[in-house]
């Protein structure tokens, strides 16, 4: 029989999260919280504000984008809460949701902020935490993260390398603006965190948004039906 072996939690009366009495961790804030239980300790207080800011960013962006629409259409199928909010989950992907992960990586590579232009250039590819579909001259939540990073006196290398890796492709290319992804890319990267724990920072921001968008959808008429047009021959 194989047994589990892990880290981070144990099971039964005297459980604990990453060695932490429960009793402890249910005194947390649940950020430090979700930072105690990703990262293996407890956030110093000024991590903690950078950290609940990040999280917070994400929560949610309205009802046009992938997750959001697959999460109340699901649930307008008459499916539960828990379905809904899955299909929301499983939407997310490289290019919706997925850009911190790879912005990370990138930034944590050895390579220069020409480099890395270059290489994408080269490639086709977009840079990752550059551009947005909304937002043409500034991201305000970009900005907010950077500046509390900032005030915090927790802006690092990382930050700088994004704002690098901007302003050399305004340079060969085009102006894009430092996205929300970038942002959170470069700042969890100052505060060393994984890169392969990207994807799962933006779920665990986004799923509240999720779990609001299908409680609404509750209360709409069943079945969602978007207008499609045949264009295909008669």
């Amino acid at each position: 029989m194989t047994e589990w072996r892990t880290e981070i939690a144990s099971s039964g009366e005297d459980g604990k999260i990453r060695g932490q009495d429960m009793e402890k961790v249910m005194g947390m804030e649940f950020a430090d919280a979700i930072w105690l239980l990703l990262k293996g300790e407890e956030p110093g207080a000024e991590e903690s504000q950078l950290f609940n800011t990040v999280l917070s960013s994400s929560i949610d962006h309205g009802v046009g984008n992938p997750s959001t629409v697959s999460a109340r259409t699901v649930q307008s199928g008459g499916n539960d809460m828990n379905t809904g909010v899955a299909a929301g989950v499983l939407a997310l992907g490289d290019k919706h949701g997925g850009a911190i992960e790879e912005g990370m990586k990138t930034l944590q590579s050895q390579k220069t902020p020409e480099e890395i232009v270059e290489e994408h250039l080269e490639r086709g590819e977009k840079i990752p935490g550059l551009g947005h579909k909304v937002y043409d001259d500034r991201d305000p939540r970009a900005e907010k993260i950077f500046q509390k990073a900032e005030n915090l006196g927790l802006k690092g290398e990382y930050a700088e390398k994004m704002k690098e890796i901007k302003n050399v492709f305004a340079e060969k290319k085009i102006p894009l603006v430092i996205n929300v992804d970038g942002a959170i890319s470069a700042v969890m990267s100052d505060l060393d965190w994984d890169y392969r724990l990207g994807k799962g920072l933006f779920i665990i921001a986004r799923t509240p948004g999720l779990v609001a968008h299908v409680r609404e959808e509750m209360d709409e008429d069943d079945f969602r039906r978007e207008e499609g047009e045949y264009i295909g021959e008669e």
